[in-house]
């Protein structure tokens, strides 16, 4: 008795077991799809760092659109376990026949017998048929255990190779020499401003690539989605630097997302955060040894702000720009405190881009009316995928919603450096617009041709040098920290500064120099510079 009562309970937790087993495997298949529908191009590197990061200023839509593919399949997959191993009763009734008493003719007797055979046969057929479907129902009950690791197992290799985590493994223990050979320390650097200091507007454009642009302007689309930007970017007091065949600004590894791109942008380093980061905590010091465009600002005496829709809280943002330059933060949360939103405001991500330009000019009045050059980096918000944000201000001139934002943010983003340039200030302001990665729009990524070079869009308009070439120019987000401070109107030694170079020089970048795969490749692999002297660093006093 007592040994029937533990195999019951042996019983019972193999089921529990194998349930959570197909319940998580369940779950990853459905992770798996939402991924793939929702992001385009995600890497391990992409994933490492969101998973490092509390969800904290998360946009409301994409963890509800997560929940909506990843609930249902579980939600379904439960009940049919709860049908799998549930107690049930042999549904077959054992037939008891009375045998015939009476006296019955030769004939009668004949014809009972055949029709006795005939339900014998067809009762046979039957319960051999019940019999393979026990069979299956049992042997999967009492090998849920086995069925569900293979489930699960399989779905974990799936996601090794869909993600090349093997590659991403290998690259984190096989160091790379690149910051010792190639990295240049602004520390150690002279840079030399001139003595009537410019001011700084720089706009980190969300997921905006130059595919949005017509073929002409070496775009994707037929029709030319960005008819003000690609105007812009030509005219006379612009510069804009492009690959052979017109296209932008290379996606480099570990710049591919906002952070990153954002660190890339203003330091010439890529944000590489290790899979075991040793208790790195990005909060407390974020990259506590890097030297960064804000600083350097903040020394020459720039009054630095910066603006986003969102909560600045989210992958640390808000600390990066505070640790590196003292930058104000005014993000969703500042919105809330000053009065600019009501108290339960909330689009998109916090607020719209409408009211992020609206906001930028009221700010910007007040840094021109002080004495110091100012520096007021944006951030907008509503390109963002899935399909981007829809504003009053947005057409229905296409089909596709996504269309329709990106050609409301072109309009958006004209007007405002327009209304810059009618501003007493202009003259001593340069203006930067340059998208922070390709965009991550499964749905946009896929209608473009496979083969065809994405790239990512920038201007600089108003800057204080001439460039001696912009086309033929290969460059990365890393290449924007000098060009920045170059067209500032600062003498930077040499033309480099961390792994990036002026582009109004005529220095080759490292994507000319080693190739944009080799820079790729030694940038994924882990580095001993960098640990030390970038995330472990001593902060700075």
């Amino acid at each position: 008795m007592k040994r029937q009562q533990r195999q019951k309970k042996l019983t019972k937790k193999r089921r529990v077991a194998g349930s959570i087993l197909t319940l998580l495997a369940t779950l990853l298949c459905a992770s798996y799809v939402w991924l793939e529908s929702y992001f385009s191009d995600l890497t391990m590197d992409k994933m490492v760092f969101q998973m490092k990061v509390p969800m904290e200023g998360t946009g409301v839509g994409i963890i509800f659109n997560y929940l909506m593919y990843a609930v249902p399949p579980c939600l379904i997959m439960g009940g049919l376990l709860f049908l799998l191993l549930r107690q049930k009763k042999n549904p077959s009734e054992k037939q008891n026949r009375t045998a015939e008493t009476e006296e019955q003719s030769e004939d009668e007797v004949k014809e009972k017998v055949k029709e006795e055979q005939t339900e014998k046969t067809k009762a046979e057929v039957k319960e051999k048929k019940w019999k393979f479907g026990t069979v299956m129902y049992e042997w999967l009950r009492n090998h849920i255990v086995a069925v569900s690791s293979v489930f699960l197992i399989g779905t974990i290799c799936f996601g090794l190779l869909h993600y090349d985590i093997p590659t991403y493994l290998y690259d984190q223990t096989h160091p790379s020499r690149l910051y010792e050979t190639s990295y240049v320390n602004p520390d150690d650097t002279k840079i030399i401003f001139p003595e009537k200091k410019r001011n700084l507007i720089y706009i980190f454009l969300e997921s905006f690539e130059n595919t949005f642009a017509s073929k002409e302007y070496g775009g994707f689309q037929e029709e030319n989605l960005l008819p003000n930007l690609t105007q812009l970017q030509r005219e006379k007091d612009s510069v804009h630097f492009t690959q052979p065949g017109g296209y932008g600004m290379i996606e480099m590894a570990n710049c591919s997302w906002t952070m990153a791109s954002m660190v890339a942008q203003t330091s010439g380093v890529p944000l590489s955060i290790p899979l075991a980061n040793n208790g790195y905590d990005m909060y407390t010091t974020f990259l506590p040894g890097l030297t960064t465009i804000g600083e350097i600002l903040d020394e020459q005496g720039y009054h630095q702000k910066f603006l986003i829709g969102s909560e600045a809280a989210f992958a640390g943002t808000d600390h990066y720009y505070e640790q590196h330059g003292g930058y104000e933060i005014m993000d969703y949360n500042y919105a809330l405190e000053q009065g600019w939103i009501p108290e339960d405001y909330y689009e998109w991500w916090g607020f719209e881009d409408k009211k992020l330009f609206e906001f930028a000019k009221k700010e910007l009045e007040q840094l021109a009316a002080e004495d110091e050059p100012f520096n007021l980096t944006m951030a907008t918000m509503d390109t963002h995928c899935v399909e981007g944000y829809v504003c009053e201000k947005c057409g229905d001139a296409y089909d596709e919603q996504y269309y329709n934002v990106i050609a409301c943010a072109d309009s958006q983003l004209s007007q405002f450096v327009e209304w810059v340039k009618e501003q007493p200030w202009y003259e001593n302001t340069t203006i930067i617009l340059c998208g922070d990665h390709l965009t991550m729009d499964a749905r946009y990524a896929d209608s473009v041709d496979e083969d065809f070079n994405r790239s990512i869009f920038q201007v600089i308009v108003n800057p204080a040098v001439e460039p001696k070439k912009t086309e033929d120019r290969l460059y990365s987000a890393l290449d924007m920290f000098p060009t920045t401070l170059a067209a500032l109107g600062a003498e930077i030694e040499g033309e480099y500064l961390g792994l990036g170079v002026n582009l109004f020089s005529d220095q080759p970048t490292l994507c000319e120099k080693m190739g944009t795969e080799e820079l790729a490749d030694q940038i994924k692999q882990t580095s001993r510079y960098y640990n030390n002297n970038f995330l472990f660093a001593k902060p700075k006093k």
